[in-house]
Order: C-alpha cells, then sequence, then structure tokens
C-alpha cells in the first residue's frame, strides 16, 4: 500500500456526454433543455442522457421520454448518434494520452490515468487536471471532471461524490484524507452500492461509508462472501491494480442488437417483424467476420424455439417455412420483456 500511496491517479468523467456532443455539434441548442432518447416523433424511449438544464426540471436518466416531456413540455429531443460519441469519445483518449501513455477507459465518457510519471513535465495533479479540462473543453466543446487519488477506486469517488458537486469540477482524495473526507458520505453513494444493497447495509447499521470500513471483514464476507470483501476494500480505499491501456478492447465474444419497441406488442405477428429485423442487425454485424450464425426465438411459456435466419459472411437466407420445434430447456436465445426487444446469437466458428 505504501508504494501504491504515491501514484497519481485520475477519472476524468464527461458531463452528460451524449447531450454534451449534441450540444457541441448543434449550437442552436446551446441555452435549451436537451435530452438524448429513443423516437422523439413517436415520444417513445427511455431518457440517455440529460443536460443539466433539463436535469433543473427534475428529469432523470433511464425515465421515460412520456414523464420527461410532462415535466418540461419545450425539452428538445434527439435520437442517439452513438457514430458520433464514439469519434469525441477517442478524440478525448488522444487528448488523455498527450498527458500520459497510462490511459485506460472506464466507459464511453470515463477513462482513468496514471499520470504518476508526468508530473515533472506538466506541474502539479491540479494543474494537470485544469489543462485536461480546457483541452477537452477547447477541442470537443465538452465539460469534464476530475477526480484524483492514489488508485482508480478512490480516484472514481473522488470525481462521483466530490468533483462533480463542486464549482471547479477538479476533487483531490489522498490517502490521509480517507477518513475524514470520504468515511461521513452516506453509504448509497458509494462506489458498487446500489439501492438494493444500500437498504441491506442499512439493515444492518451501517448509513455511511466509514460505517462500512470500520464493521469487521468476517461479517461481511459471511454474509455476501468474496462480495463482501470487495465492498469493505472499496469503502477502506484498498486499490492496487495498474491503469492499464488497452484492457477495455478486449475481443468481442458476441454479437447483440436491441430495439425499444414504441408501444406493447402482444402478438406474434408483431414480434415476429420485430425478432426479422434484430435476426437481419445481428446477422450483418456477426457475419462480417465471417461467422456461422443461426437466429433463435425461444418463447418460455410455449417452450418453442423458432429459426428465423441462418447467415454466413455477407450471405444470409431467410427460413422460407418458420420451423419450429419443441424444446425440453429453456434455453433463451431471444429474451423478451414488455416493451424491449432483445435478441442474442450463439456464433459458431467458420
Amino acid at each position: 500500500m505504501a508504494k501504491a500511496n504515491h501514484r497519481v491517479i485520475m477519472l476524468a468523467d464527461c458531463q452528460s456526454f451524449y447531450a454534451s456532443v449534441e450540444k457541441s455539434t448543434h449550437p442552436e441548442y446551446i441555452g435549451k433543455p436537451l435530452v438524448v432518447s429513443g423516437d422523439p416523433a413517436r415520444r417513445s424511449g427511455i431518457i440517455l442522457a440529460a443536460c443539466p438544464l433539463a436535469k433543473q426540471y427534475g428529469i432523470k436518466t433511464a425515465e421515460r421520454l412520456g414523464e420527461a416531456l410532462n415535466k418540461c413540455p419545450d425539452l428538445i429531443v434527439v435520437r442517439p448518434h452513438m457514430e458520433e460519441y464514439i469519434r469525441v469519445s477517442l478524440h478525448i483518449t488522444e487528448i488523455l494520452q498527450s498527458f500520459t501513455d497510462l490511459v485506460e477507459p472506464y466507459s464511453i465518457d470515463e477513462q482513468h490515468l496514471d499520470v504518476t510519471g508526468s508530473l515533472a513535465l506538466f506541474g502539479s495533479p491540479e494543474e494537470i487536471a485544469r489543462q485536461i479540462q480546457h483541452q477537452v473543453r477547447s477541442e470537443t466543446g465538452i465539460y469534464v471532471r476530475v477526480g484524483i487519488s492514489y488508485c482508480k477506486i478512490v480516484s472514481k469517488m473522488a470525481c462521483d461524490i466530490f468533483a462533480k458537486k463542486n464549482k471547479e469540477g477538479i476533487y483531490v482524495l489522498p490517502a490521509e484524507n480517507i477518513a475524514r473526507d470520504l468515511w461521513p458520505t452516506p453509504i448509497r453513494e458509494m462506489f458498487m452500492v446500489g439501492s438494493r444493497m444500500s437498504r441491506h447495509l442499512y439493515n444492518m447499521g451501517i448509513h455511511t461509508i466509514g460505517d462500512l470500513a470500520q464493521t469487521p471483514l468476517h461479517k461481511l464476507k459471511s454474509r455476501w462472501g468474496v462480495n463482501g470483501e470487495v465492498l469493505w476494500r472499496i469503502a477502506r480505499g484498498m486499490d492496487t491494480s495498474p491503469v492499464t491501456p488497452g484492457s477495455f478492447h478486449q475481443q468481442q465474444k458476441g454479437v447483440g442488437h436491441q430495439m425499444t419497441l414504441p408501444r406493447d406488442y402482444a402478438s406474434w405477428d408483431e414480434i415476429k417483424v420485430v425478432m426479422l429485423e434484430l435476426c437481419e442487425q445481428v446477422g450483418s454485424a456477426a457475419g462480417i467476420r465471417g461467422s456461422w450464425v443461426m437466429s433463435l426465438v425461444y418463447l418460455a411459456k410455449e417452450q418453442i424455439m423458432t429459426i428465423l435466419q441462418v447467415s454466413h459472411g455477407r450471405r444470409e437466407w431467410m427460413i422460407p417455412r418458420i420451423l419450429r420445434m419443441k424444446c425440453t430447456k429453456p434455453l433463451m436465445y431471444c429474451f423478451f420483456v414488455i416493451g424491449t426487444a432483445c435478441l442474442f446469437v450463439e456464433l459458431a466458428s467458420p
């Protein structure tokens, strides 16, 4: 731990990333409440991102678009443009790599940096963070918040709990200030703790991160096993994992596609149209890899598996007569819930 504490690790987080990219691309949206969502014309889908102005109306990520429009009738709704978001994210990665070669994407809008070896070139951690903010803002129009600490876990919490809430958008949380600054924080704000886990911890009398950090480890392990130890280590800021460039870009193991439906579909004739479209999307993406793909639909209640499409490379064959077979096991190649359809296919080697 002593050596790890000498590291300087940052977590750079883009504010309302999708919405910020849209405003940067369309200056006419600046100063107006905006969300990125499914289908504006049909007023369907969920909120993928909301700009700070939209959040002032109480609009939250993952709520239904109709509910958001009720809160703010003048809300600007745009469909997602993932190619543009990926392009901007990669551009931000290049900016971060100009400060250090140790950059590890955590998600499309969050990236870890190890700037330990860059201090002599670029100044103090706070100065580097301000330079990053300025360069990203000037080149992409995106505002970046930066958490700074000695490890990835604590830099993540420094960003989420503190940097996102202060005016400068930068927060330094050294190891010696963990007990003073981090431990009084409500347990629901800790990294890796959701609403359900919060309720379990409340029932154990654990209300703050400090309460969890000071709970005997054997008590947590007896209830949650290794996950209990993981939570205990997070609360105590124990993380020696390195910032590893390229770890986010591992070999793809599966191909999938999904869509949000404009309404609830109940009949097989309606569902079949959606599934055929999903099959086409998945088959096209997987076929480029030269794999044989068989698209299957499994209906749990009827235990019926339907073969809709077979494809290889860029060639595909639609099954002229829908083939159905009785299944004895719940294969679940297709997952279908009210309002959303998702298709998963199994890839076979060529």
